[in-house]
């Protein structure tokens, strides 16, 4: 008999809190797909990993999006047990959870896997990530090389970049090329730097690209922080708030 290789990310994220209760567990995930949150999902057996998004929780399942790349299908539906990985407004959520059933309308791939019982939520300072309210709407101005503006919006902020979300018309991620870029910020400031395009994660009706800041100033570093600073500070009073 063959033993199939076990993940080894399986252990338990390291400093994190146990979240067993069904209704935080629900108000987490919830929270995931209205953000739209891209997730990282690995499966048993399997060293690749795959891009997915939570669709929606339905009663006692949570329906994921299609697996990318596509190879992930054929991979889940031979083990029925993956690992999702996420973040929330800069923390970390892991769970596990096994496939129940697959939904395929309209050519779109929905899995219904089982609510899981335990999400592991950790925040990790080293590369905390600010995401950006939906309800502020920050605009990210990005030119391309053969001369066209695509305009996307802000999805988060980190020190070292932003990931942007483009619902159109996404740019070409190439390796080395810098693009000019305006970011809109908080408080009505503009950020105007060079940018390198490092990957992309798609989903059904829109990209999300991470950009990497190149030779920001002092000044504009400090600016940076401020505002990372700022996002982080609304996020805690409100979750201080729940």
């Amino acid at each position: 008999m063959t033993t199939k290789a076990r993940s080894r990310s399986s252990r338990s994220l390291p400093d994190c809190e146990q979240i067993t209760d069904t209704v935080r567990v629900v108000n987490l995930l919830e929270r995931l797909a209205k953000q739209h949150s891209f997730l990282t999902v690995e499966i048993p057996g399997h060293r690749e990993h795959y891009t997915s998004s939570i669709v929606a929780i339905d009663s006692s399942y949570v329906l994921l999006d299609e697996l990318l790349p596509a190879t992930g299908h054929k991979a889940l539906l031979a083990e029925r047990t993956l690992q999702v990985t996420g973040k929330l407004e800069g923390i970390d959520i892991r769970f596990i959870t096994t496939l129940e059933r697959v939904d395929n309308r309209n050519n779109m791939v929905t899995y219904h896997a089982k609510l899981p019982g335990k999400l592991e939520y950790r925040q990790r300072r080293s590369d905390y990530r600010a995401h950006i309210p939906m309800a502020q709407s920050l605009r990210v101005i990005l030119e391309c090389s053969d001369g066209t503006v695509v305009e996307g919006v802000l999805h988060d902020l980190s020190h070292s970049g932003a990931g942007i979300i483009f619902p159109e018309g996404p740019p070409a991620v190439k390796h080395g090329l810098l693009h000019d870029c305006a970011l809109e910020l908080p408080d009505d400031v503009w950020l105007y730097c060079d940018v390198e395009l490092r990957h992309t994660l798609p989903s059904r009706d829109r990209q999300l690209i991470g950009a990497r800041f190149v030779k920001l100033s002092h000044p504009q570093q400090r600016l940076v922080g401020h505002c990372i600073s700022k996002l982080e500070q609304e996020f805690i009073r409100k979750r201080v708030a729940e």
